[in-house]
């Protein structure tokens, strides 16, 4: 095979955008100290009914991180052979999908673009819009997660652009952060925001490590991450101020920081403890996959309950999850851990096994990324946030990050056309 174009001066990647450095210096202590939290009744830490997060859970845990680790740091001492292609090719074909994410948009919150008073009052808040009042259309406004897909070719082209993107793109990059924000607010989803933020994130890592860095970029690179917490912890704290402070629970109880801190860590604390609860009160490996691949059981035109069926796991029995919420802990916080719940779907073994490949695959694609591969760019933010999400859910097997698949699928197929039309003329 060719070697790719610029392997023979890639880009250097900080630490914490690498699979493994993001492991072992975030998520395993952020999962100790968040174990520790809970067991200190760290004030403003809510956690609610039987507590089943023990050594030997934070252990299982741990053992999955490190594994984690050492295959992302194995998949990056892989070098890639292929050839770098056209960027401007994938960032044409990256346009279109993000135009499908407008129109998905468009098309959902439809209500409040064809009613300038309604958005009007929305935005100053004189009216705040409750999900049951927007509604959502299967497989249609689903089509708003390729959104990243776009926003990770338009992030890596500004890395490794030869010229200046034309205004288009940046007019698109612009339009879709304004409606994913409008999301955020509208719709209280905090995800989408982050979702949007992760191929930026990724290449503002490359951007910085650009060149010879200075000793301020150097500490910059390096303590960056750590600084950027207490900006992570504001945000999460003023999308739950509207959601919990102001009410009887915590309004005039606490401060706003305190607050915050707390709700921070219980939210990670009862996913953590909501699947290490899971493994205690059922059978497992239950080998029914509606973890690792919910968003099949949820497909539809019968595909999901043909699924279900062939699992030993039909509709009308998807509810064991709520029946442990209720009978155990609190139906509200209902995250049922992205480490635990794989292990409760296949096994230990096999749950090594699958967070290893996921990692292996994130390494190389990070080298695929160092060396302009645009196929790089499109797969590693949606991996690298499956990282972030470990504590919370399985990131890969839920619809959204599906439908963020399809959109990289996509930009492949329409970025082979587009050279094959060049190639044609």
């Amino acid at each position: 095979m060719t070697p790719a174009r610029e392997s023979s001066n890639p880009i250097e990647s900080p630490w914490w955008i690498t699979p493994h450095g993001l492991t072992l210096g975030f998520l395993i202590p952020v999962l100790i100290l968040v174990a520790a939290a809970g067991r200190m009744n760290f004030p403003g830490l809510t956690v609610r009914g039987h507590i089943f997060l023990n050594d030997a859970y934070v252990l299982m845990a741990t053992l999955i991180l490190a594994c984690i680790a050492i295959a992302g740091w194995v998949g990056t001492k892989i070098t890639p052979g292929l050839q770098a292609p056209d960027k401007n090719n994938y960032l044409r074909a990256g346009m279109v999908v993000g135009l499908i994410a407008v129109l998905a948009y468009l098309y959902w919150f439809k209500s409040f673009f064809v009613n300038p008073v309604l958005l009007f009052q929305t935005l100053v808040g004189t009216y705040k819009p409750d999900r049951t009042e927007i509604g959502s259309t299967t497989g249609v406004t689903s089509l708003v997660n390729m959104a990243p897909v776009f926003f990770s070719i338009y992030a890596f082209c500004w890395v490794h652009a030869d010229k200046p993107m034309a205004r288009k793109y940046h007019a698109l990059a612009a339009l879709l952060m304004a409606l994913t924000l409008f999301r955020v607010y509208a719709w209280s989803e905090r995800l989408a925001l982050i979702e949007a933020a992760i191929p930026f994130a990724v290449a503002a890592g490359f951007k910085l490590s650009k060149g010879v860095p200075t000793a301020t970029r150097k500490l910059a690179i390096m303590v960056g991450p750590f600084a950027l917490v207490p900006l992570l912890i504001l945000y999460f704290g003023a999308s739950e101020y509207f959601r919990s402070w102001q009410s009887d629970t915590y309004a005039g109880k606490t401060g706003f920081w305190e607050f915050a801190i707390g709700r921070f860590a219980s939210y990670y604390y009862t996913s953590l403890n909501n699947g290490a609860g899971v493994l205690a009160t059922f059978e497992w490996p239950s080998l029914r996959f509606e973890n690792t691949l919910l968003w099949v059981h949820k497909f539809p035109l019968g595909v999901g309950e043909g699924f279900g069926v062939l699992v030993g796991q039909p509709r009308t029995e998807f509810n064991h999850f709520s029946q442990f919420l209720a009978r155990y802990v609190d139906q509200e916080f209902n995250n049922p851990s992205g480490v635990f719940s794989v292990v409760y779907d296949v096994g230990l073994p096999l749950g090594i096994v699958y967070f290893c490949a996921i990692a292996l695959a994130a390494g190389y694609a990070l080298n695929l990324y160092r060396q302009a591969h645009p196929a790089g760019a499109l797969i590693y933010p949606l991996l690298y946030l499956s990282f972030l999400e470990i504590f919370r859910y399985p990131y890969l097997g839920a619809s959204r990050a599906f439908t963020w698949q399809i959109g990289i699928v996509l930009v492949f197929v329409l970025a082979s056309l587009v050279k094959q039309l060049g190639r044609s003329k």
